[in-house]
């Protein structure tokens, strides 16, 4: 587990919602971490994303590692029908609110200070 720099998407955490979401915006991104995990993992994390249920969808993406390596990564966004539904917009959330979530968890932030 590493952090990483998620490029052209922004996340955005919506008030009354437990998790941020994901969206396409060019030019933009944000710091998160990358797991490594095999096909038995990923597929638990698409029952758990709700991908067989059509509210997320896992797709590929390019990632800067610390290293400045670039890298294929999968990442889940909503699906059109979950972003009409919930009303997802990136203006719902222009500083990232999900940092001041990940400041509640104190251990995280020492072991990754890039996160917020």
């Amino acid at each position: 587990m590493e952090v990483c720099l998620v490029k052209d998407y922004i996340r955005i955490f919506p008030k009354n919602n437990w998790f941020p979401y994901v969206l396409p915006l060019k030019n933009s991104s944000f710091n998160a971490l990358i797991f490594k995990v095999n096909n038995q993992e990923l597929e638990a994390l698409d029952r758990y994303e709700g991908v067989n249920s059509g509210l997320f969808k896992r797709i590929t993406t390019d990632i800067i590692l610390k290293d400045h390596k670039k890298i294929e990564a999968f990442i889940y966004i909503p699906t059109n029908e979950t972003i009409i539904s919930q009303g997802l917009s990136p203006v719902l959330d222009k500083q990232d609110l999900w940092k001041k979530e990940i400041e509640k968890f104190p251990e995280v932030v020492t072991k990754f200070p890039e996160l917020i």
